[in-house]
Parts: C-alpha cells; sequence; structure tokens
C-alpha cells in the first residue's frame, strides 16, 4: 500500500445539494424504471451478477435506489443505500413501500454522508456503486471510509462514466436547452463557460466552478492511484464496456491504447476491488 497522500484539487470542494437540479416526480419516476432495467446491463459489465446472498450490502449514492432493490431482491441479508439528495431518499422509500414490500424489512435508505456512518464499521460484506464515483469530492477520504466499513476481506464494486476527459465528459452540461452536443466541446469552451450554461438553465443556483457542479474531473490513473492508497487490491477492471454502449465505443477502445489519448478515451471504468 502507497503511504503517499493522494490529493487533488477537488477535495477542497462539498456537495451542495442546493446547487443540485432534481428532477419532479414524472421525470424520477421514468429514471427509475429505466434504472430497474439497466441494472441487468450494469452487472453483465462485471461478468454477472455478485452473489449478494446472506451479505449485508451498501450502496454509495443510490439514488432512487434501483441498484439496492435489485441486490435486495437478489438475496441480500441486509442493504442500506445512502444519497446526499434527500428527494431521492424520500422517493426511494416511497417506491420500495408501494411496489416491492416483500423486502421491505431488509432495505433501508438514508441521506447520509458516508463519512458519518459508524454503526457498520468493519460488518459491511460488498459496497456497492454506480455511476457516482465520477461526482465524489475528495475520493481519497471516501474510500478510506469505505474501507472502515468493510470486513475483512469486503469487496467495493464500482462503476462510473463519464469520466470528465471523455467526449461528453461534463454529462452534457455545456449543451443543457441544444439539440446538439458535440464530443470534447466541453474541453474546448472551458470549465468557465460550462458552468455558466448551468447556472443559466438553473435559476436561482449560483456556482462558480465545474467541482460545485459535481464533477471531480478525476483522471483514470488517478483513480487506481486513489484505490491503492486507501488500501485497496483491484481484483477487476473494465476499461469502456462494450456491453449496452454506443456505436462508437469499440472505436473509443481502440483509440485508448494509443500515446497520448487515454484521458480523453476513457469513458467508463468498472472495478472490483478488495480490501487488503
Amino acid at each position: 500500500m502507497n503511504k503517499e497522500t493522494f490529493a487533488h484539487p477537488s477535495v477542497n470542494y462539498k456537495f451542495d445539494e442546493e446547487n443540485f437540479a432534481v428532477e419532479d416526480e414524472s421525470l424520477s419516476l421514468k429514471y427509475f424504471e429505466q434504472q430497474i432495467i439497466d441494472s441487468q446491463k450494469y452487472w453483465r459489465r462485471f461478468g454477472g451478477r455478485p452473489d449478494f446472498s446472506g451479505k449485508v450490502v451498501l450502496e454509495i449514492g443510490c439514488g432512487h435506489g434501483a441498484l439496492s432493490i435489485d441486490a435486495a431482491i437478489s438475496g441480500a441479508q441486509q442493504v442500506i443505500g445512502i444519497d446526499l439528495i434527500s428527494d431521492r431518499i424520500r422517493f426511494a422509500r416511497r417506491i420500495v413501500a408501494e411496489r416491492f414490500p416483500n423486502i421491505a424489512n431488509k432495505i433501508e435508505f438514508h441521506q447520509l454522508d458516508i463519512d458519518k456512518m459508524t454503526t457498520l464499521d468493519g460488518k459491511v460484506d460488498v459496497i456497492i456503486s454506480k455511476d457516482t464515483f465520477e461526482h465524489i469530492m475528495g475520493i481519497d477520504r471516501v474510500l478510506l471510509s469505505i474501507r472502515r466499513l468493510l470486513k475483512e476481506g469486503g469487496l467495493l464494486i464500482t462503476g462510473f462514466s463519464p469520466l470528465y476527459y471523455s467526449p461528453f465528459g461534463d454529462h452534457g452540461l455545456h449543451a443543457i436547452g441544444q439539440p446538439i452536443k458535440l464530443p470534447w466541446a466541453h474541453l474546448i469552451i472551458g470549465d468557465a463557460r460550462v458552468v455558466t450554461a448551468y447556472n443559466k438553465h438553473h435559476p436561482g443556483v449560483e456556482c462558480h466552478s465545474v467541482y460545485e457542479l459535481g464533477l471531480n474531473k478525476l483522471k483514470r490513473r488517478e483513480f487506481l492511484q486513489a484505490f491503492d492508497q486507501a488500501g485497496f487490491a483491484i481484483v477487476s477492471e473494465t476499461v469502456n464496456a462494450l456491453q449496452g454502449a454506443s456505436k462508437l465505443m469499440p472505436l473509443l477502445r481502440l483509440l485508448n491504447k494509443v500515446p497520448g489519448l487515454e484521458d480523453y478515451t476513457t469513458v467508463n471504468m468498472y472495478v472490483i476491488a478488495r480490501k487488503m
């Protein structure tokens, strides 16, 4: 384990729920239903759904709750989903009560920062996270909290996309309200104009940095460095997974091997890491 301290500018920013645009009820429901379907594709990118039977599972960035529900249905003993956005936690609690009463006794959702979780220290078998790590500020700190919560030999299973320097790494924020999205446009126009586009489309929100938009700008090698320094061994990693991806992904996988292009062509990472 590398003892050096991992440092990145994003560590100086804290997620602020007030800066985050939350979907209305109809959009939340539509998104949730699509996420339930997408869970199957998500697990295929790891080679198949993990064995959750009898496990204590924690999901970081659970959002509307789809992946936590999938883990509970798959036989987990206990599932805890945490997220920083209160509206999404309320939605997740309601959808479980209404649609999945048979698993309601073994799944719970909390608006909570992982750093403030202490009651599960060393008790979690598997921590899962989907499309969240590219938004986490202070990834080194969060990974240390993950390690603290996991049992010895416990697994972190996380897949996330898109990384900031990839073709649409700003999550389309520079093109809000526009019909055309151009690859790498956010890098060409610069961070300031991305932030301006977001603020313009969300009256009352005043962000001053891409980090405040929830985009940490970490590159693949920086994520891997953070995993290593937090005390995790990589069990498997897939970069630019093809399952369910766009037709451009095979080309991006080829370009990813060209020296100097890795940062700009790494769209997604699917990582299984073990606590050492």
